[in-house]
């Protein structure tokens, strides 16, 4: 919902390029551009497999089908109990962290999958007085000195095994791992079917996972008419509500509270940086397409060009890593007025190191910047080489949305923008909305357990 019209420079001053002309093909230098009478037609709009350099489906799903290995022994050691598997390594237990997770009644609510043994109970000196194997080694028990008991399945143990290949695999349940993609995306963009989306629980997981790996997908077959978008939340997660609204309609309005309500050209951004909860995932529901040329959808994924910047351009990443900008949005909206202002990095990593979300937007970004007149102007060279990176053909495409299409895109990861469009000359209405990870993630996990047992 930012926008901007602004030219964006060379390092050594010369004009780039100015950000209207991405709207011309010829203009375009190579730039991918996917309009409706250039997409090949579809037969069927479902969610497709060719998208994915690899299958996401097996990279979890497929796990959780895997047989678990039975228990032969175990043995005592001084802090560790040591269990031996029917197949692979035998793996070591901490005793703490076995009475900490102990899964009899008194110390766990299975239904609620929740501890309820207090602390105090826990100690590091806890040890066992008697361990024993079942007959069918599907299960462990552990009789502790005190003589509390408690009963482990042998699947559950090698599932929260300490070796890096189970942790890895839990690593990819948590959260999947992404792919990046620069504008070759244009030519392999995920896509699914509303009804199918409504209907199967399976196309709705492909969907879910794509989304964590790509960060995008293209919903085809939405109703003409606004409150789609509340229809396939409750498939999927709660609208996230926001000063906006719980959703919002962006059309051409005569006193636009947000460039988004003009038929400017709107610049690659992120979807509300002024708010310290930015958004996690964007949805914008084409109710109805502008006809003439204009009002196509601009999009790059971010974490690709700031990895890419890391290592070509590695002083400069960190500048905008670690100065703080202000993002700001001043407006009065449905008679709701409003000043809201968040401070954060352009880049902002996670403890690890890795990209976490990238802040861009130029009408979102406020002009108050809290350094030195020398810092401003290095943080600036920063920015714009970013900005030229951003903008190379390779790293971004267009595509313009077909009226009863939903665009869904991450929100921490992936741009987007919008060529300009004569709006004083036809109708675009869209309908947007926002999406929670924590509850997207969620409802994934919850299908792959789902379907564990039907594939």
């Amino acid at each position: 919902m930012q926008a901007g019209c602004h030219a964006l420079f060379r390092r050594g001053g010369s004009l780039m390029r100015h950000s209207a002309k991405l709207m011309l093909p010829s203009a375009r230098a190579g730039t991918t551009s996917l309009s409706a009478r250039q997409r090949a037609p579809s037969a069927t709009p479902a969610l497709c497999d060719q998208y994915f350099k690899r299958d996401v489906s097996t990279s979890v799903t497929s796990d959780l089908h895997r047989p678990q290995p039975g228990l032969v022994s175990a043995s005592q050691g001084h802090n560790t109990l040591k269990v031996f598997w029917r197949e692979g390594e035998p793996e070591e237990f901490p005793y703490v962290w076995l009475k900490d997770n102990c899964q009899c009644p008194a110390c766990f609510l299975s239904t609620a999958s929740s501890r309820v043994a207090r602390v105090s109970n826990l100690s590091l000196d806890v040890r066992p007085k008697d361990v024993h194997v079942s007959p069918d080694g599907e299960s462990l028990t552990v009789v502790w000195e005190d003589g509390h008991e408690g009963t482990f399945e042998a699947g559950w143990l090698h599932e929260r095994a300490f070796n890096p290949t189970q942790q890895d695999l839990h690593q990819n349940f948590y959260k999947l791992r992404p792919e990046l993609w620069n504008s070759d995306m244009s030519q392999r963009i995920p896509r699914a079917s509303f009804d199918e989306l409504m209907e199967d629980d399976a196309a709705l997981l492909k969907m879910l996972e794509c989304m964590e790996v790509l960060g995008l997908t293209v919903v085809s077959g939405a109703r003409l008419q606004e409150g789609e978008l509340h229809r396939l939340s409750e498939r999927v997660s709660y609208l996230v509500p926001t000063h906006y609204g719980t959703t919002f309609t962006v059309k051409n309005k005569a006193d636009p509270s947000n460039p988004a309500y003009t038929g400017k050209f709107l610049d690659l951004h992120c979807d509300l940086a002024f708010l310290h909860y930015k958004p996690c995932v964007q949805l914008l529901h084409c109710v109805t397409q502008f006809s003439g040329d204009g009002g196509d959808s601009i999009l790059a994924d971010s974490h690709y060009v700031a990895a890419k910047m890391r290592e070509l351009y590695p002083e400069k990443f960190h500048l905008l890593a670690e100065i703080l900008v202000d993002f700001r949005d001043a407006a009065t909206d449905e008679g709701l007025q409003f000043d809201i202002i968040a401070r954060r990095p352009m880049i902002s990593l996670k403890p690890t190191g890795e990209i976490d979300t990238v802040n861009i937007s130029t009408t979102g970004r406020d002009s108050h910047l809290g350094v030195t007149p020398e810092e401003a102007v290095s943080w600036y060279d920063a920015y714009l080489t970013y900005c030229d990176l951003l903008y190379s053909p390779e790293n971004h495409f267009t595509y313009k949305l077909e009226s009863g299409e939903i665009l869904i895109v991450d929100n921490h990861r992936i741009l987007h923008g919008r060529t300009a469009y004569q709006a004083y000359a036809g109708e675009r209405h869209v309908q947007g909305g926002y999406w929670d990870w924590d509850m997207m993630r969620s409802r994934r996990r919850v299908l792959q357990r789902k379907l564990k047992g039907s594939s």
